[in-house]
């Protein structure tokens, strides 16, 4: 697996900390209950490369989707998969992974691609627009992207070492 910029730190800046830019239920909605965040927010300039995370297939180019603007969905294998599994969920059961990058202001025109390729370039649309550059990274285990869709925190899968709040790691 490859982080899918080179630099990656989730935002601390903006209104709001690294915590309510990393994923769970870190955001105040307007009658200050708590509202789900489905990703990590990564600090990037406009124009940064993209990168796959993975040797994978783009499924969805989407414009203009609301929240997100320009967004991509790599269709990709789960490094976690046990076929021989005896849970009935959990991460292992997913045969596939999708991972969602949006707020791009360009998408390459690619179908396959392999780990570290550029896919795209990161940007300001969706609700990124008036506030600090970043790419909204998620990870869902069924496609298509919709509110539904269920996913899970990015650090099950690269690590938890990004939940960096006052100089501590935290989880």
């Amino acid at each position: 697996m490859k982080l899918p910029l080179d630099v990656n730190k989730i935002r601390d800046d903006g209104p709001r900390e690294a915590l309510g830019n990393s994923f769970g239920l870190v955001r105040k909605d307007k009658k200050n209950k708590a509202k789900w965040h489905r990703g990590w927010d990564l600090s990037a300039r406009p124009g940064s490369a993209v990168y796959a995370i993975a040797d994978g297939r783009i499924i969805h180019r989407f414009h203009n989707v609301k929240g997100y603007g320009e967004a991509i969905v790599l269709e990709f294998d789960n490094p976690k998969f046990d076929p021989w599994s005896r849970t009935c969920g959990g991460l292992q059961t997913y045969r596939k992974l999708y991972a969602v990058y949006a707020h791009l202001s360009k998408m390459l025109n690619l179908n396959s691609v392999y780990k570290g390729q550029v896919i795209g370039y990161t940007g300001t649309g969706g609700n990124a627009l008036g506030e600090p550059p970043h790419l909204h990274f998620e990870i869902m285990l069924e496609e298509p992207l919709n509110p539904h869709s269920p996913r899970i925190d990015p650090g099950e899968l690269f690590g938890y070492s990004f939940y960096v709040c006052e100089g501590r790691i935290g989880r």
